[in-house]
């Protein structure tokens, strides 16, 4: 009964993070809830192992698309990142096993999804936040971050267990949305200071034909093809992460289509590219500007942990493992140093979208619009590609700006400054040109970030652990 209500609940959760069906969080949460409350430790911790570690096998499933690049070890890399998820939620169901109250349930959730977003392995892939990407409760994180959307969930979850015990509890269960959709609207608004415009280049370049060096007189004519299209009354021409297979700086012959549209359109052209600072390769946003000029002015800080760079490299080579991590990472590549914003511009690169952090900071520097450039050809037309863009979402509402993507192969958009979708183009070849407002101000949460949220989640563990309302206990419990 319990095994087959945590496995129902890592179904629906994985089927939340598709276009549309993101209020399937709500029914995952309260079954996965109700199977580990009152559980007893021990079984608690067995049960919530098996709902992480079977939704983190869905939600990561789509890491099939590396095979082609390396080998069967993406099926290595799935199951490794299942048991990481799955001890996440293992810990949480050793709690709510043994206290399975209303404060455990929605304080403890909370906490772990923020614990899961921490740290250099950390990730919010799966977490409930975008889920919720466009809908009207997106707009609360603007007053105390994304981890508010988790708690209102899991405060709703928890109050339908309740409810199958003390039927009082199921009008609590409607409270959760209200309260979220409430806050919302109590956010202080950002002001807008003019508008500025942009042409979005996205090349649509399959991931093989970006790695393979043979390609790039075909890669660079397609690119001369679209700067030709891009219009020269917009205010940046912007061209998405690594977009070439070539160090663009170094190799001057293959910077010059970039470097040429700039000086011919009268528009700075803003390009992806790998670039050797000193003995430090970094993953850089390269500025070219009509006059001339060219400048590094943002290198990557958040890197892939096993993507971009092996944590504890030293440790594989002395156990044996080097070469083979050799093979697949040859050498890691360096973090950037800061984050500032590029003019009115706050310019994040790829898996650095998915955290709250790095935007945050750019909005509190002064950044009036948010630019997110990535690369997500690795992963073909699965639905991650989805759950990345719908990052912005959370991204634009945490610090009331307008958010854009920018990808490979997409997905272009973009998200207004209430989390609302205000613009997504076509899955293929294009230059598409996007007028947003430049927005000032800060969000409550600009100012205050995760700290309310955070100590809000520990005190609701500390009375759920000491006392709180305790959840149904099942008639006949079986494993």
């Amino acid at each position: 009964m319990r095994s087959g209500l945590v496995l129902l609940a890592a179904g629906l959760l994985w089927a939340a993070f598709f276009p549309g069906w993101g209020w399937l969080v709500f029914p995952a949460l309260s079954l996965g809830f109700l199977g580990l409350s009152q559980a007893g430790p021990r079984r608690g911790l067995a049960l919530g192992f098996l709902w992480g570690a079977a939704f983190f096998l869905l939600e990561f499933s789509v890491l099939r698309s590396l095979a082609p690049f390396i080998g069967p070890m993406a099926y290595g890399v799935i199951g490794l990142l299942a048991i990481y998820g799955g001890i996440f939620f293992a810990a949480f169901g050793l709690v709510a096993g043994w206290r399975g109250t209303m404060g455990v349930l929605v304080g403890g959730w909370t906490l772990m999804e923020i614990a899961r977003a921490t740290g250099p392995l950390g990730f919010t892939f799966g977490s409930v936040p975008p889920a919720l990407a466009g809908t009207p409760f997106v707009a609360a994180a603007g007053l105390a971050g994304p981890w508010l959307l988790s708690l209102g969930v899991a405060f709703t979850a928890a109050s339908l267990v309740q409810g199958f015990r003390r039927p009082r509890f199921l009008g609590l269960a409607l409270l959760g949305p209200l309260l979220l959709w409430a806050l919302g609207g109590v956010v202080p608004a950002t002001r807008p200071r003019g508008e500025t415009r942009l042409a979005l280049v996205q090349p649509d370049i399959p991931q093989a034909d970006r790695l393979d060096r043979t390609k790039l007189p075909e890669i660079l004519s397609r690119y001369a093809r679209l700067l030709a299209q891009a219009p020269d009354d917009v205010d940046l021409i912007v061209i998405p992460e690594n977009a070439t297979p070539a160090f663009l700086r170094l190799e001057r012959p293959y910077l010059e289509p970039f470097a040429q549209a700039a000086r011919e359109k009268g528009v700075p052209v803003m390009v992806g590219t790998a670039d050797l600072q000193g003995t430090a390769v970094r993953n850089t946003m390269l500025l070219l500007t009509p006059d001339g000029r060219e400048s590094a002015v943002y290198a990557k800080i958040h890197l892939v942990p096993f993507g971009e760079y092996v944590p504890g490299r030293a440790l594989f080579d002395r156990i044996g493992l080097g070469a083979v991590i050799d093979q697949f990472l040859p050498y890691d590549q360096s973090p950037g140093e800061r984050l500032e914003p590029v003019g009115v511009y706050g310019v994040v690169i790829c898996f650095e979208s998915v955290f709250p952090g790095p935007t945050r900071v750019l909005a509190r520097k002064g950044a009036e619009v948010l630019l997110v450039s990535t690369n997500d050809a690795w992963f073909g037309r699965t639905r991650i590609l989805w759950e990345h863009y719908a990052m912005g979402s959370l991204r634009a509402a945490e610090t009331g700006r307008v958010c854009i993507q920018v990808g490979q192969t997409g997905i272009t958009g973009a998200w207004g400054p209430r989390g609302q979708e205000i613009a997504r183009f076509p899955l293929e070849e294009g230059v598409f040109v996007l007028a947003v407002p430049r927005l000032y101000g800060r969000t409550p949460y600009t100012v205050v970030g995760d700290f309310p949220v955070l100590v809000l989640a520990a005190g609701l563990c500390i009375w759920g652990v000491a006392g709180g309302t305790r959840g149904p206990r099942p008639r006949a419990p079986h494993p």
